[in-house]
């Protein structure tokens, strides 16, 4: 769905339903209570946790025991995050739910020109659809549905408070389709439908943007409160330092946008692998990267974690080894070191007032961004410590004893065999 989402950009329209909204009146006692019953429901779902499939599962099978001939429902849903345009939710009867994430892609906008969803956006109606030849011709969805069997489509719009823009669809198989009791119905529960969907979408907007700047862990971490400066918890973690060679030099040649291409390229080189093997990327310092591996059994013995930064480190640098650079330069070249250390970490506010960074402190991050710095004297592209390298599970092979800039005596350095 294109970003347009957020703000009007087509003329307003007349309505579009078929038919005018049907009056509560139209509703039995048992169809109230009913509404009311399912709108609790959702209501209590929103306090027990941020679970869109569980609660759009649950919600489109209560509307069929209601009685609502619902066969597939589907929730789309913005989202605010780098690389995903929202998230799309479908339900269908006896198989279940999926959610799936969309992308940002270039047709993405012709898409929502040719939907239902454009309309409802703009004249804040509901649309509702007999599944037929003509409107078949009208939305490429409908023609898509239409080839599935299906006879009815309505069509919500969920506008939150924001201006983000979403949607809520149900299809039917039924040949009469919905009927007035059934849209009235539906009516009476969504305002409350749309508050919780909203609390949800808050929710995963907060959790993807926290994790987005400052990564996941430290992102749980200050939800759950620790936000008060000085509070620090300690861990035992493998930690992944990496620095860009000569990324001053190549900033100072290349234009502002060049740079910036760069830096992403080296990025999407040495990120991904480190999510790939359970790493979690904690800082951006210019071309530099730091990110941890945690030991989850909390005793020292981390071959694993271990194991899975290395991992990274050595399919980082075969990326980077394989990447094209010609559009650059032709002398261009994106080199990096990497350190790789294991130890105590401390995570922890610092800062003043009301400007705070969660980080990962302590002597060992120290040791591990000094042994960064020595992969250029030394010319190698991993650097491992003595404590790093005393427990994987692969040949290792002494460097030799180097002392690190701002350190006593001499560090023990390995490299991968």
């Amino acid at each position: 769905m294109p970003r347009s989402y957020f703000r009007p950009i087509y003329p307003r329209m007349k309505t579009i339903t078929d038919r005018p909204a049907a009056p509560p009146s139209i509703l039995s006692a048992e169809d109230m209570l009913t509404a009311r019953e399912i709108s609790d429901w959702l209501l209590q779902i929103s306090r027990e946790g941020r679970d869109l499939g569980r609660l759009w599962d649950e919600f489109c099978r209560r509307l069929a025991l209601a009685g609502v001939p619902v066969e597939r429902g589907t929730a789309i849903l913005m989202v605010l995050h780098a690389i995903k345009e929202g998230v799309h939710c479908e339900w269908r009867m006896g198989q279940g739910v999926e959610v799936k994430p969309w992308h940002y892609a270039p047709g993405n906008a012709r898409i929502y020109e040719e939907s239902p969803l454009r309309l409802v956006h703009e004249t804040g109606s509901w649309l509702h659809r007999r599944i037929d030849e003509k409107s078949a011709a009208e939305f490429p969805i409908l023609a898509d549905l239409k080839a599935l069997g299906y006879s009815d489509y309505l069509c919500v719009p969920i506008i939150f408070a924001n201006g983000m823009r979403n949607a809520l669809t149900f299809a039917s198989r039924e040949i009469q389709g919905f009927s007035e009791r059934d849209i009235a119905l539906l009516q009476q529960i969504m305002p409350t439908a749309k508050i919780v969907l909203e609390l949800m979408s808050v929710y995963r907007s907060m959790d993807d943007v926290l994790a987005m700047y400052v990564g996941r862990e430290p992102g749980g971490r200050i939800l759950a409160g620790e936000v008060r400066r000085g509070v620090v918890n300690t861990m035992e973690a493998a930690i992944l330092v990496a620095d860009m060679r000569d990324f001053t030099l190549l900033s100072d040649r290349l234009g502002d946008k060049q740079t910036v291409e760069l830096l992403d390229a080296y990025y999407d080189c040495i990120i991904p692998p480190i999510l790939k093997h359970g790493g979690e990327v904690l800082k951006f310092t210019g071309d530099g990267i730091l990110a941890i591996f945690q030991d989850p059994s909390g005793i020292g013995e981390c071959q694993l974690c271990r194991g899975g930064a290395l991992e990274a480190a050595i399919e980082g640098q075969a990326c980077l080894d394989a990447l094209d650079t010609s559009r650059w330069g032709a002398d261009v070249e994106v080199k990096a070191g990497v350190a790789l250390h294991h130890g105590k970490v401390a995570f922890g506010n610092v800062g003043s007032g009301e400007r705070l960074d969660f980080t990962v402190i302590g002597k060992d991050v120290n040791l591990a961004a000094r042994l960064g710095a020595k992969c250029r004297t030394l010319h190698e592209p991993i650097l491992m410590s003595k404590t790093f390298a005393e427990c994987l599970p692969v040949p290792v092979r002494k460097l030799g004893d180097f002392s690190l800039r701002g350190l006593p005596g001499t560090q023990d350095v390995y490299v991968p065999a």
